[in-house]
């Protein structure tokens, strides 16, 4: 390049990088050939200090820059700039080589860690899928990206993500309010082939349904790609770039690469989460009845006197214990007695509603914690009704309290407890209602 900034002489690496051939580019202005606009003041600033000083940041330094081809999408190059001749007839001669392989390597790495990091920290797959949207997208570069999901016959959009050099998007804000068929758009045919789709100018694609809404936002380029699950297609991500670029086929592979590893960790975690949640059940599950356990009850009960307190719903818990049940358990024997447990069970949760909690306190005890307004509906519609329903002819007693709106739940319980307690010693086979 000379001083004027034109372009003096061009091999034949030159033309295979950025497209132009040597008889085009000859003469051209270099910084309308193949330096990206937004880098363009610069230069000529930088060309214009170091003709007036005879100083250059750049010169004689290896250093990592944006390109631009002629087809006019942009690329990473590695270059050494160094000068030559004098006052008035300076010359500019730049060696260069494209590193965008390298870099893609540096950012498919970056992405592999930001995502397996994300995972491991993750609890559940819908709360961490947007830290794997932002990662990949922060990772590998884009702007804007979405996940999609698979529901029925159409595509949810689930989950956004946007740079922090983005501000509100139109095409996010879009895409949220709207559901996509099979084949329809770009997540649409990602969809219907099961393998990546891309775009490299979205504004001017017929495929592409959201077109107005890309173009006000400043995206160009554009990748969908399919998240497989153990069981097929767990969703589509979709990742858009603020220029226009020809489909590469590195980067495409990149991304269907760690498209396959995020939904491969993502079945690792789903399976951990049905997992814990079976462990937790097992904790809190009475392994005879299938109700819940002690432990079970009294987390539910905790639950129960914590929303009482916030919406002021009235709490009451009973107490019930079948009588002579050790006498059944002698005559019939241990296998009949489990037997009876698990048939009262049956019986008194058909006479119970859906917000009602019952559990197996221990032995041949149950314990219920329900809400209703009067001790006339809480004893008759409810207490009643169980010990009614109780099967073999067994009778049952049961101890009744409510809530005073300031004991702790031991305190409830204990209560219940000790009206149970006054029913088996009055003669069994009643309820008592305890004090307060």
């Amino acid at each position: 390049m000379d001083a004027q900034g034109l372009i003096t002489d061009w091999n034949p690496a030159a033309e295979t990088t950025f497209g132009w051939s040597r008889e085009e580019a000859l003469g051209r202005v270099l910084a309308e050939t193949f330096i990206p606009k937004g880098s363009r003041d610069a230069h000529w600033r930088g060309l214009g200090r170091f003709l007036e000083t005879g100083e250059g940041p750049l010169l004689n330094r290896r250093v990592e820059l944006r390109a631009l081809h002629r087809d006019g999408y942009e690329f990473p190059v590695e270059v050494t700039i160094s000068s030559s001749g004098g006052e008035g007839r300076w010359s500019f001669h730049a060696f260069l080589h494209d590193i965008s392989q390298r870099t893609r390597s540096e950012q498919f790495l970056r992405a592999q860690h930001a995502v397996t990091v994300a995972l491991a920290e993750a609890k559940s797959v819908y709360g961490v899928l947007p830290d794997v949207l932002g990662a990949l997208g922060e990772a590998m570069d884009w702007w804007l990206a979405a996940y999609w999901q698979p529901e029925g016959d159409q595509l949810r959009c689930a989950v956004t993500w946007q740079s922090d050099q983005r501000a509100n998007s139109a095409l996010l804000e879009t895409s949220r309010r709207r559901d996509l068929s099979l084949g329809e758009g770009l997540p649409g045919q990602a969809w219907a082939l099961n393998e990546p789709v891309w775009m490299t100018e979205v504004t001017e694609d017929l495929g592409f349904t959201r077109a107005e809404q890309a173009s006000s936002d400043g995206l160009h380029a554009a990748v969908a790609v399919p998240v497989p699950s153990a069981e097929g297609l767990r969703g589509i991500f979709e990742f858009f770039s603020s220029v226009a670029m020809p489909r590469q086929q590195e980067l495409v592979e990149m991304m269907a690469s760690l498209s396959g590893q995020a939904g491969h960790y993502l079945d690792i975690l789903e399976e951990r989460s049905e997992l814990v949640s079976r462990l937790e059940r097992l904790a809190t599950t009475d392994e005879l009845t299938g109700i819940l356990n002690r432990r079970g009850w009294d987390e539910a009960l905790r639950r129960e006197i914590a929303r009482s307190r916030r919406d002021g719903v009235p709490v009451w818990v009973a107490l019930f214990d079948l009588d002579e049940f050790k006498f059944y358990n002698d005559e019939h024997g241990h296998l009949a007695g489990d037997e009876l447990l698990r048939e009262t069970v049956r019986e008194w949760r058909s006479h119970l509603r859906m917000t009602d909690v019952i559990a197996r306190y221990g032995g041949e005890e149950f314990a219920l914690v329900f809400n209703t307004e009067t001790a006339d509906l809480a004893l008759r519609v409810v207490v009643e009704r169980l010990r009614e329903a109780t099967p073999s002819r067994l009778t049952c007693s049961a101890g009744l309290a409510r809530w005073d709106g300031h004991e702790s739940p031991h305190d409830l319980v204990g209560r219940a407890d000790a009206a149970l307690y006054e029913a088996k010693r009055a003669g069994r086979d009643r309820t008592v209602l305890a004090d307060g």
